[in-house]
């Protein structure tokens, strides 16, 4: 049998490989075209008072076909985002069964959404519906959605069937039975009517929650898992599979082809361009020639680096690894204490999501429907704070231990200043999108593209345009939209199942019933997202948690761009506290040959700043909330 599955395998990667390729070129092609028609638009609408037809429909069509006709590819290249906590530490044959139990329902329901999207496509065409700008038939994105969403199944049920195979290979492969049957139950008992009933809304949804969280920590990926609790909650709460499958079709598809959503592979895009550019190197240099005659100078044009390509980039990860990449070599040459080097750079890369243009802030934005300008403009005063609370911690320990912070190498006022154009591109794309959206001549949307372009030029004036560039960029681009944007459909189709059995809304009232000090409970919250942040990287964990979180909190009265400052920091201390800490992770692949536990330790002093930062925006919410309030009157 497994001599069987193993030519089945290799014939179906033989044509499933090759195809998700050719469709992720694609899918790369109309994200390198993307920033065009939004900057033609605020272009010609800046210089003629006019406008490109079409242009928020064009967007929307392209970011549909970017996202469906990539998914399938970054499922084979690197996998769609799960937690890995607990099944990671299975034994190989416990591991293979929880991977063929997800890879089975997973390959099912996605056979299943493509069906129904294909079947939306022909609904179209019988309507003779199209767009109405463009005025092209809108079948044709339909069946691209469905198309996309087939080849996604078709990779998976081959990730389902390597897992099989090397679980027949086994000597527990009995334990497949149970497995196998309680995935093939799960998904067809709702629809064939087997399903509780008589549950509240309430109690519906706190099962689906639970639901949900047990098919994620038995590595099902987070979108998989959010979009098939949907589609079965919402099968339990009408009693019947029609409306779940109409879902099924319009959830994923609005998803995929809204434009308020380009804004997420815009600003990644623009962040990409920008360190295959170089600005990282730039930044890191000039922050080096000011600083690094003093003690922990390299440690704090480490932080000041960070803070700088924050201003670019906008992922905390992204931000560790290329400023890791770049000061600890640097750092090891002037005997830095490794913890101290190792231990600023994970906390600085913190400061990639908080200070803006942040991702971060555009999920948190998407998800509450709060203003991106306002989320943008809140994080800068906070994001600066911790900055520079993070460079007087390494001015303290090298005062403290001097053997721990070297002095590095004099430099004169004139090599000083030369270095300067280091910055000007960071400070030019910075002022560039706050500026432009401060000064209503181009929405936060449209600032992505602004950035993406002007990321882009400066690459050009600097002569650092290479092929090899493009491709570079354009890749990690997509490879991480495909991620995030795969959860946000399947928090979509979770939102319909959350709306209809009212969960979010009963959990505020019972919040708000218990008469408690709100403190208390915002401190649960914290320790909640911190704990969260060990798990996961900060966009899942906001895409995630915070439906059901955001309406408990804004009926206690918490201010909500004032509430997505400190959201943003609470998940992100998460991300370098142990026992997990993901940046702590990154520094150590950057940096070979230094302990985990000596990281960690490093990390002890900035952990503390982050959580007075965050006792400060509690007790004095204005550092946060006064730039808004001033700037968007």
């Amino acid at each position: 049998m497994a001599t069987g599955l193993s030519l089945v395998i290799k014939r179906l990667e033989t044509i499933f490989g090759p195809l998700s390729k050719f469709s992720n070129y694609i899918s790369a092609l109309f994200l390198c075209i993307m920033p065009l028609p939004v900057f033609l638009d605020v272009l010609a609408r800046f210089m003629f008072k006019g406008a490109v037809p079409g242009a928020i429909e064009i967007e929307g069509f392209m970011l549909l076909i970017i996202v469906f006709l990539g998914l399938a590819f970054t499922q084979v290249h690197e996998g769609h985002i799960r937690i890995e906590f607990l099944v990671s530490r299975l034994p190989k044959w416990a591991r293979n069964v929880t991977d063929s139990f997800a890879y089975l329902i997973s390959t099912l329901f996605f056979f299943l959404m493509s069906s129904q999207l294909v079947l939306k496509g022909f609904q179209k065409i019988q309507d003779h519906e199209i767009s109405y700008d463009l005025e092209i038939p809108t079948s044709i994105f339909w069946f691209i959605a469905g198309a996309g969403a087939l080849l996604l199944a078709l990779v998976v049920l081959v990730d389902f069937l390597k897992v099989l195979q090397r679980s027949v290979e086994s000597d527990k492969r009995l334990w497949l039975v149970p497995a196998l049957a309680a995935s093939l139950f799960l998904l067809f008992a709702p629809m064939l009517g087997l399903a509780p009933s008589g549950l509240s809304g309430a109690a519906t949804g706190v099962l689906g929650m639970c639901l949900l969280f047990i098919l994620l920590f038995l590595g099902m990926p987070i979108g998989f898992g959010m979009a098939f609790t949907g589609f079965l909650g919402m099968i339990v709460i009408y009693k019947g599979v029609k409306p779940s499958l109409a879902m099924l079709a319009i959830g994923p598809y609005s998803t995929g082809a809204s434009y308020m959503l380009t804004v997420v592979p815009l600003f990644i895009l623009m962040g990409e361009l920008a360190y295959h550019s170089g600005i990282s190197k730039d930044l890191f240099d000039t922050a080096s020639k000011w600083l690094g005659r003093l003690r922990g100078g390299l440690a704090m044009s480490s932080v000041a680096g960070c803070a700088g390509f924050a201003a670019v980039c906008g992922d905390s990860l992204a931000t560790a690894v290329t400023m890791g990449t770049l000061a600890v070599p640097e750092m090891k040459k002037k005997n830095y204490d490794m913890s101290l080097a190792t231990g600023c750079l994970a906390a600085g890369g913190t400061l990639g999501i908080l200070i803006p243009p942040s991702v971060g802030f555009i999920f948190y934005a998407i998800v509450t429907e709060e203003s991106i300008g306002k989320l943008f403009i809140a994080g800068l005063v906070p994001g600066l704070l911790l900055a520079g609370m993070f460079i007087v911690s390494i001015f303290l320990i090298a005062k403290l231990r001097p053997d721990a912070a070297p002095r590095g190498e004099p430099t004169s006022f004139k090599e000083k200043i030369a270095s300067l154009k280091g910055v000007v591109g960071m400070l030019a794309l910075f002022v560039l999108i706050l500026g432009g959206i401060l000064a209503g001549i181009f929405s936060p949307v449209e600032g992505g593209a602004i950035g993406a372009v002007g990321a882009f030029v400066y690459a050009l004036l600097r002569k650092r345009v290479t092929w090899k560039m493009i491709v570079l960029a354009s890749e990690d681009t997509l490879s991480i939209t495909c991620k995030l944007l795969l959860i946000l459909i399947g928090v979509g189709i979770l939102g319909y199942f959350l709306a209809a059995t009212r969960l979010p809304f009963s959990l505020a009232e019972f919040i708000t019933g218990l008469h408690v000090n709100r403190y208390i409970i915002f401190t649960g919250v914290v320790i909640l997202f911190m704990v969260l942040g060990c798990l996961l990287n900060v966009i899942p964990m906001i895409l995630l948690v915070l439906p059901t979180i955001f309406p408990s909190i804004t009926a206690l009265g918490f201010d909500p761009i004032w509430f997505g400052v400190v959201t943003v920091i609470t998940m992100e201390m998460g991300q370098i506290t142990p026992p997990i800490g993901v940046n702590v992770f990154a520094i150590a692949s950057v940096a070979k040959g230094v302990p985990m536990q000596d990281i960690f330790r490093g990390i002890v002093p900035f952990l503390i700043c982050m959580i007075i930062c965050v006792v400060l925006l509690t007790v004095f919410p204005q550092i946060a909330l006064y730039l808004p309030s001033v700037l968007f009157q």
